[in-house]
C-alpha cells in the first residue's frame, strides 16, 4: 500500500453517492476490487457485505468493519486536495465518514490477499444503513462470522482515539391527530401543531433530564396553508449510558404527549423502540493488552474516551464480539467542513497490519 493508492481509492469512493438505501454503486465498486484481488465475499439478506482473507490457523480471527452509507445525499462532491488533507469545498459533506475507513479496509484486504498467511485470519463486515440507526449491524447474519474480537473504523481522529463507552438509543416517533378544517372556521378544528407545541413546552432540550439526551430532529405538520393542521408528526431520539433510565424517560415523554393530546380532544400515537443498548468496554479484556503492545511499537499513546454517539460496536458487543471503535482519519464528521488526513489514514493502516501480525 502506498499513500497514493490510498488516496486514489478514497477519491473513487467519495465520488459515489451512497446515501442509504442507495448502496448498489458503492457495493459494486468494492466487490470489483475484491474480485480482482481474489478475495472471497458474500452478502446477507440485508445486502451487508462480508469478505474473508485467510490467515495463520494459529492466530485468532479478527473482525474489521465500517459502514458504506453516508449521512445525507452527496451526488456532486468536489474534493479539495491540499497535501495530505482532502476536504469538502463547503457545498456538501465529503463523505469521509465512513469512506476513510472504507478505503483503508479495501487497500488492507487487497494487500493481505497478496501477502500469504503470515497474519491473523480476517473477516470484514461492511454494513448498510448505519447512519439510519445501525440498521445493517442489527440485521446482519452473525452465523457468517467466527471472530470474537475486532475493530470498527468509524470515529474522528487518529488511530489512538478509542471509544470505550457509548450509550443506548431509543427511537421515538409520535403522531398528533387532531381535526382539519378550513381556516375561515378555526374554532371547528383541532390544531395538531398547537398540541405538539404544548406537549414539548416544558421539555428541556438537549437533555430531557440528567444523563439522558433528547432531540426532535424532524417535524411535519399540516397539508395546506389555508387548512388548520389536523396532523403533526415528529421523529425524535433519546440516548443514555443508563438503559433503565433511558427507557423510563422515553415512557415519561410518551405519557406527557398522550395526556396533552387528550386534553385537547385529540389523539397521540407513539412508537418507541430501544434500538440498541449501551456498553462500557471491559479494560481487562486481552484485546486491550494486544492493542497496547501495538501502540507502544508505534510510539503512540491510546486515548480511551466515552461518547454519546452510537456505532455498530454497540450491536457487535451485544452479539458477543469484543470490538472497539478506532479513529478513522476523518475530522468534522457530517459537517460541510469535513476533511480527511492521508497521513492519519496511513497510520491506521499500519496499526491494523501490525495487530494482525500478532
Amino acid at each position: 500500500m502506498t499513500k497514493e493508492s490510498l488516496k486514489q481509492t478514497f477519491l473513487e469512493l467519495v465520488a459515489i453517492d451512497s446515501h442509504h438505501p442507495d448502496g448498489v454503486a458503492i457495493s459494486s465498486t468494492i466487490t470489483a476490487r475484491f474480485d480482482a484481488a481474489g478475495i472471497a465475499w458474500k452478502k446477507d439478506s440485508f445486502e451487508n457485505l462480508y469478505a474473508y482473507i485467510p490467515g495463520s490457523p494459529s492466530l485468532e480471527p479478527v473482525l474489521l468493519s465500517t459502514h458504506i452509507d453516508i449521512p445525507e445525499p452527496a451526488p456532486h462532491v468536489n474534493p479539495i486536495i491540499d497535501g495530505d488533507i482532502i476536504r469538502s469545498d463547503g457545498t456538501s459533506i465529503l463523505g469521509a465518514d465512513p469512506k476513510t475507513g472504507l478505503a483503508i479496509l479495501i487497500e488492507l484486504a487487497c494487500d493481505l490477499a497478496r501477502s500469504g498467511t503470515s497474519h491473523a485470519p480476517v473477516e470484514m463486515l461492511l454494513t448498510r444503513g448505519e447512519e439510519k440507526g445501525l440498521l445493517g449491524a442489527l440485521n446482519a447474519d452473525y452465523s457468517l462470522l467466527k471472530s470474537k474480537i475486532g475493530f470498527v473504523l468509524d470515529e474522528d481522529g487518529r488511530v489512538s482515539q478509542v471509544t470505550v463507552k457509548a450509550p443506548g438509543y431509543v427511537r421515538f416517533d409520535a403522531s398528533f391527530i387532531g381535526k382539519v378544517v378550513h381556516t375561515r372556521e378555526p374554532e371547528k378544528g383541532i390544531n395538531a401543531l398547537q398540541i405538539f407545541c404544548h406537549a414539548v413546552r416544558d421539555l428541556s432540550w438537549g437533555y430531557s433530564c440528567e444523563g439522558v439526551t433528547w432531540n426532535i430532529g424532524q417535524l411535519k405538520a399540516g397539508t395546506a396553508r389555508n387548512s388548520i393542521p389536523g396532523h403533526a408528526s415528529v421523529h425524535a431520539e433519546l440516548r443514555s449510558f443508563d438503559t433503565e433510565k433511558l427507557q423510563k424517560e422515553a415512557a415519561r415523554i410518551e405519557e406527557q404527549f398522550c395526556e396533552t393530546a387528550q386534553s385537547y380532544g385529540a389523539q397521540c400515537e407513539v412508537k418507541r423502540d430501544l434500538l440498541f443498548e449501551g456498553y462500557d468496554a471491559d479494560r481487562s479484556h486481552p484485546l486491550f493488552a494486544r492493542m497496547k503492545a501495538v501502540y507502544e511499537s508505534m510510539g503512540l499513546t491510546p486515548h480511551y474516551h466515552e461518547t454519546y454517539g452510537g456505532s455498530d460496536v454497540n450491536v457487535f458487543i451485544a452479539k458477543g464480539i469484543m470490538a472497539l471503535t478506532l479513529g478513522s482519519g476523518y475530522y468534522n464528521a457530517h459537517e460541510y467542513t469535513e476533511h480527511a488526513n492521508l497521513a492519519d489514514m496511513g497510520e491506521i493502516y499500519d496499526f491494523l497490519k501490525r495487530f494482525l501480525r500478532g
